[in-house]
């Protein structure tokens, strides 16, 4: 196998390092040492921060250094053995010191890429990674809790891991996507017991949201309990209790009304994760691994990892500054981290998994260190390949939001304000447009919207809730890419309608240097997707699909398509259209995002 079979996203890096590697030799005048071989000359490449350095530039001070010569004087060398070996690449090579600035041969670029970007192949480079095809990855999101509303915060979540699911599958790992619902807890014996004292309008089939419904009873038990004094606050706590012990027990007319609302809940759940077109393999449920917990806890007490400390069974992890881990409490219940234990056993057993991936929220850092050294401590050889992706919370411009406070902004009122917004720029549309057209591209710029607004900003920041600037037509905005995509989809129509057709023959012809910067974006694509994998950031490709779009803009601005000087050149630059609008789609894709057509 050659060493840069995997790196077939960036042919022309490849090329550029086989013909470093001969440059090298000849230096050398023979073998090389060991330690420099394809991948080194391939890793040695780099791409500079600024265009006007080139496309790739090349630091010369550890080939110098292996070779004993002078850095300068080896970048000269290398040089012109580069000038002279007739790369195809290869436009010109810039001596700057000890390094060297490399230019590609823009004829070479569009006559490979272009057509990779036409036929589809060029999307396909990445999923063929022999490794990553051997590699099943099991996604964990969303995660919400029933009997509470699902709000915004839900939302970037769900936008993430679905995200995530779309990256690895392009780059050809084999994905699971799962969800797990916390469908038991004090939260749900809090909310059933407003429901019981509840005097309004009740639950029944007529109400449109019931989880959110159910939602404000859990902020109104809260309420209720912050505002009793403390002889009060302790008849309201035994009530609870006793409706949290019925559950439990699976018996009576609270496990009943769990049941019946609980059911309510994941509908309205399932209605949300439609509007997103975001699907699971799996539903976990908090449910279903209570009593698995508890054996856990007894099958590594018997193993000796977990020891009694104060009535409570866990283990110390100082060692790792992470405190003892409670695994068992003194009354004998097990804390929510030991259903993750049990949880995780079963995705490593009953799923084969090889790697698991957790999209919780930054507040929870802790509990996944925890959760994953005691793991790897129980014998868990995936544990060094679990990974907890935080995100910073979604917050309103006065703070925090809390479920508790019931100051949230629920996830359905967000695609109200987003759709009412979107509905008020396509009124324009409504006496050309059919209805069903009218709904379809709402829905879709809508999605785009929230998903946007939602991926754009790196994980770990937060993002201030601000629905006008996600539905936007200008700037870092979803429907800004979106109408640039149908944009282009209008010039290619325009273009069949007039019987004219793109054309790979004269792709030479796009020397502007519009052309050749929208095709440098379109050249990185892969590579920009490689890293959002490789580092779990989303933004990185929302960013680079802004940025391509900004280069197609430029490209619109200063040079004709069907106006074009000769009918050659109006083919190829139909071509780079064509290739352009299948990139940004396809980015849009691994972002949960279809664009309208027509726009």
């Amino acid at each position: 196998m050659n060493q840069l079979d995997n790196f077939s996203y960036d042919p022309a890096k490849c090329s550029l390092a086989t013909s470093l590697y001969a440059a090298l030799e000849k230096t050398a005048g023979g073998a090389l040492p060991t330690d420099i071989d394809l991948l080194v000359c391939f890793k040695a490449l780099e791409q500079p921060p600024e265009k006007t350095l080139g496309d790739y530039a090349l630091p010369c001070f550890r080939f110098a250094k292996a070779l004993k010569k002078i850095p300068n004087a080896m970048a000269e060398e290398l040089k012109r053995e580069l000038d002279a070996s007739n790369n195809p690449w290869i436009e010109s090579v810039i001596l700057k010191g000890a390094f060297l600035n490399i230019f590609t041969n823009q004829k070479q670029v569009a006559k490979t890429l272009i057509p990779l970007l036409i036929n589809g192949d060029g999307f396909k480079l990445l999923s063929s990674n022999p490794i990553n095809n051997k590699t099943k990855v099991m996604i964990e999101f969303s995660q919400p809790n029933t009997h509470k509303e699902f709000h915004v915060g839900h939302g970037r979540n769900v936008c993430l891991g679905d995200s995530l699911c779309r990256i690895f599958s392009y780059n050809g790992f084999k994905v699971i996507p799962v969800n797990y619902i916390g469908d038991e807890g004090t939260h749900i014996a809090k909310c059933l017991w407003a429901v019981e004292h509840y005097k309004g309008e009740q639950l029944t089939e007529a109400i449109v949201n019931k989880a959110e419904w159910l939602g404000q009873r859990y902020v109104e038990a809260n309420a209720k309990l912050k505002e009793a004094n403390d002889e009060t606050k302790i008849i309201y706590n035994t009530e609870i209790s006793t409706i949290l012990k019925a559950i439990e027990n699976k018996s009576g007319k609270y496990y009943e009304s769990w049941k019946i609302t609980r059911q309510y809940c994941l509908e309205d759940f399932d209605r949300i994760y439609k509007w997103l077109d975001v699907h699971f393999e799996h539903l976990f449920y908090e449910s279903e691994v209570s009593e698995a917990s508890q054996e856990i806890v007894d099958e590594y007490i018997a193993k000796s990892l977990f020891v009694e400390d104060k009535g409570a069974f866990g283990f110390d992890m100082s060692d790792k500054k992470l405190g003892f881990f409670m695994a068992r409490k003194s009354d004998g219940s097990t804390p929510y981290i030991t259903k993750d234990l049990a949880l995780a056993k079963v995705k490593f057993n009953d799923f084969d998994i090889d790697r698991s991936i957790y999209v919780v929220g930054s507040e929870q850092i802790f509990h996944f260190k925890q959760l994953f050294y005691a793991l790897e401590q129980m014998g868990f050889e995936q544990a060094k390949q679990c990974y907890h992706l935080s995100y910073g919370l979604v917050v309103r411009p006065e703070g925090k939001m809390s479920s508790r406070a019931g100051n949230t902004i629920t996830f359905l009122q967000l695609i109200n304000l987003v759709v009412d917004e979107i509905n008020q720029y396509l009124d324009k549309y409504k006496d050309e447009w059919d209805k069903a057209q009218m709904l379809d591209t709402a829905h879709k710029l809508a999605v785009g919207a929230i998903k946007y607004g939602m991926l754009q900003a790196d994980p770990n920041k937060e993002i201030v809730f601000d629905p006008k600037e996600w539905v936007s037509f200008e700037g870092n905005s979803g429907p800004y890419l979106m109408y640039s995509y149908a944009r282009t989809q209008s010039i290619l129509t325009k273009a069949r309608e007039q019987g004219l057709e793109l054309s790979l023959d004269h792709l030479d012809l796009l020397t502007h240097e519009a052309e050749r910067d929208l095709m440098r974006h379109l050249y990185d694509f892969n590579q920009t997707v490689l890293y959002a994998c490789e580092n779990y950031k989303h933004s990185t490709i929302a960013n680079h699909l802004f940025f391509t779009c900004k280069a197609y803009n430029r490209f619109y601005n200063e040079v004709s398509v069907m106006k074009a000087e000769t009918e050659d050149l109006r083919g190829a630059r139909l071509a780079l259209l064509n290739a352009f609008g299948n990139t940004l789609k396809k980015g849009l894709y691994l972002l949960g995002i279809t664009p309208p057509e027509k726009m």
